[in-house]
C-alpha cells in the first residue's frame, strides 16, 4: 500500500518456554566465541577502530529488533538439520581462513556458526522464518576494504565526466584530477565506502520493515547503493567546482568533513522518505505464539564439532614453529647494478617481518628499489601477506593498476604493477612477488590458498615478499622498461633462496 505507516509498536505474547530457548542459544554463543578464539575480539576490535567499520556494534542488536518487534514466530516443532549442517560448514570454512590467515573468512565464518546456531536451537523453521534479520547479521564481518580501489576510480570517473559536461578541460589519471587550478586526488577517505555502507545497512533493515517480498526488498537495497555511490560522486564534483569557478586550489580542510555528514544524513533521509512512500508490508496484530521444543542433543552434537575444529586449530593449524630466521637477510644479486642505502622518501616495509632488508640498485642513470621481508612461518600478527599488500607507505597514496608483461624469476608474464604518488608529484610504480618455501606467486590470493592448504596438513613453510619499485615521470611504462632491465639481470629465486639457507 503506498504512503503505508510504518510501525515498530508490534507485540507478540510469548509463552514462557522462549526464555529457555534464550539462555540455550546465548549459551551457545558464548561457547562459540571462546573456541573460535580470538576471532571475534578481532572483529570487535575492527569495529572500534576503523571508522568504516563502527555499524558493526549495532547489527546484533538491529537484527533482535527486527526479529522481535517485525518478524512472525516459528510455530510448532521442527528438525534441527539445516542448523547443524549450517555449523559443520561454518566451522570448516573457518578453519580453513585460520589455516590462510584470512581474518575475513574466519570472521564470516563465525557469524555462519551463530545463524546455524538459531537452526539448532529452534529449528529449521526459525532459519526460514527469520531468514532476512540472521542473514543481516553478516554486516558485523569488516569487509569492504577491497572496494576502495573501485569505489575511487568509479568516483573520479563520476566527477571527470560531469566536469566536463560543464565545459572544463580536465584530464584523469588514475584517481588524480588534472584541472586548470590543480591536481585533485580521490582519496580512499573520498572514495564514500562509508556513506555506501550506511546506505546498504539502513536501507536493509528498513526493507525488512517496509516491504513485503524479497524481490522489492533486494530493488531497495541496490538503489540504495547506487544512491550512495553518485550522491558521494556529486560531493566530489561540489568540492572540484567550487576552486574551478574561484580559479585557485584552496585548502577546504574541515569544510571537506562537514559536507560529509550532511551528505550522510541528505542519503538517509532520501532513502526513508522514499522507503515510507513505497512501503507495503501490512502490520501484524500481536498473536500469542507457542514456545518452541527445546533439545540439547542438537547443542551437544554442535558443541563437539566446534571443539574438535578448536583442538585441530590448536594442535596442527596453529602449532609452535622453532625456525630460527637467518642473522641476516641477503640482499639479490643482480651484476652490473650497483648497490646503495634505500631512498628516506620511499620505502616499503614489513614492520611484522623476522627479518627485513632494502637497497637501490642504480646502472646507467635508472633507479631501482627492492624491499624484502623474510617471516620463518606464517602466524597472527605476522602474516606473509595481506590480500590488500600493494607497497603503499606514509604520504604515498594508491593511484591505480598498470599492467605489462615482464620477465621475472625465470618466466615472462603479463604483471599487475600498483601505481603511487607521493609528495612533490613524485610517481612511483611497484610490483609484488610473495614466496612460500621454494615457490614464487605473483598473486596473494594463489599463495593464500596455497598457504591454507599445507597448515591445514600441519605444514607452515617460511616464506616472504620482495616488492620491487621505479620512479617514472609521464608515463609508467617508463618504470617497467627499467624495471625489466633490472630483472634481466637479477639472480635466479632459487639461487637468492639457496644463499639464504646458508646463512
Amino acid at each position: 500500500m503506498d504512503g503505508a505507516t510504518i510501525s515498530t509498536n508490534a507485540r507478540v505474547k510469548l509463552a514462557p518456554g522462549w526464555a529457555g530457548a534464550a539462555i540455550a542459544y546465548t549459551a551457545f554463543v558464548f561457547f562459540t566465541v571462546l573456541l573460535t578464539w580470538p576471532t571475534f575480539p578481532d572483529m570487535a576490535q575492527t569495529w572500534l577502530g576503523s571508522s568504516y567499520y563502527h555499524h558493526g556494534i549495532f547489527v546484533a542488536p538491529a537484527a533482535l529488533w527486527m526479529i522481535v518487534a517485525h518478524s512472525r514466530r516459528p510455530e510448532g516443532a521442527s528438525r534441527p538439520d539445516s542448523g547443524l549442517l549450517i555449523i559443520v560448514a561454518g566451522t570448516a570454512l573457518w578453519l580453513v581462513g585460520r589455516a590462510g590467515s584470512a581474518a575475513v573468512i574466519e570472521q564470516f565464518s563465525l557469524v555462519t556458526i551463530l545463524i546455524g546456531g538459531v537452526g539448532a536451537v529452534l529449528g529449521d523453521r526459525a532459519l526460514r522464518v527469520w531468514a532476512w534479520p540472521l542473514a543481516f547479521l553478516f554486516f558485523m564481518v569488516p569487509a569492504g576494504d577491497s572496494l576502495l580501489p573501485a569505489l575511487q576510480f568509479a568516483t573520479a570517473e563520476l566527477v571527470v565526466g560531469a566536469l566536463t559536461l560543464f565545459g572544463f578541460a580536465i584530464t584523469l589519471d588514475g584517481v588524480i584530477i588534472e584541472t586548470s587550478v590543480g591536481a585533485f586526488a580521490v582519496a580512499e577517505a573520498c572514495a564514500g565506502l562509508n556513506v555506501l555502507i550506511a546506505a546498504i545497512m539502513v536501507s536493509a533493515i528498513f526493507a525488512y520493515v517496509a516491504f513485503e517480498g524479497w524481490t522489492r526488498r533486494v530493488a531497495f537495497i541496490a538503489f540504495a547503493a547506487a544512491f550512495a555511490i553518485i550522491a558521494n560522486a556529486v560531493r566530489a564534483f561540489f568540492l572540484i567546482l567550487i576552486p574551478l569557478l574561484a580559479g585557485e586550489q584552496a585548502d577546504i580542510g574541515p569544510d571537506h568533513y562537514i559536507v560529509g555528514w550532511v551528505l550522510y544524513l541528505f542519503v538517509l533521509i532520501v532513502l526513508a522518505m522514499i522507503g515510507r512512500r513505497f512501503a507495503n508490508r501490512p502490520v501484524k496484530s500481536g498473536a500469542k505464539v507457542n514456545a518452541p521444543t527445546l533439545r540439547i542433543y542438537p547443542l551437544a552434537i554442535a558443541a563437539g564439532y566446534l571443539a574438535a575444529g578448536a583442538v585441530y586449530a590448536t594442535k596442527v593449524i596453529d602449532r609452535p614453529i622453532d625456525r630460527p630466521a637467518p642473522a641476516t637477510l641477503s640482499l639479490l644479486s643482480a651484476p652490473g647494478w650497483r648497490i646503495l642505502p634505500p631512498p628516506q622518501h620511499w620505502r616499503a616495509s614489513f614492520p611484522q617481518a623476522d627479518r627485513r632488508a632494502a637497497a637501490t640498485y642504480m646502472s646507467k642513470g635508472a633507479q631501482v628499489d627492492v624491499t624484502l621481508g623474510y617471516f620463518t612461518h606464517d602466524r597472527r600478527g605476522a602474516e606473509i601477506s595481506g590480500l590488500a599488500d600493494n607497497g603503499v607507505t606514509k604520504n604515498w597514496d594508491r593511484v591505480g593498476n598498470h599492467e605489462a608483461v615482464l620477465y621475472l624469476f625465470g618466466t615472462a608474464e603479463k604483471r599487475n604493477f600498483t601505481r603511487l604518488s607521493g609528495p612533490r608529484n613524485q610517481n612511483f610504480l611497484s610490483l609484488t612477488a610473495y614466496w612460500l618455501g621454494d615457490d614464487i606467486y605473483f598473486n596473494p590470493r594463489s599463495m593464500k590458498v596455497e598457504q591454507a592448504k599445507r597448515k591445514l596438513l600441519g605444514e607452515n613453510l617460511e616464506g616472504g615478499a620482495i616488492i620491487i619499485a621505479s620512479p617514472y615521470i609521464d608515463q609508467p611504462n617508463e618504470a617497467v622498461q627499467t624495471i625489466g632491465r633490472f630483472t634481466a639481470d637479477v639472480e635466479n629465486f632459487s639461487a637468492w633462496r639457496a644463499r639464504l639457507a646458508r646463512k
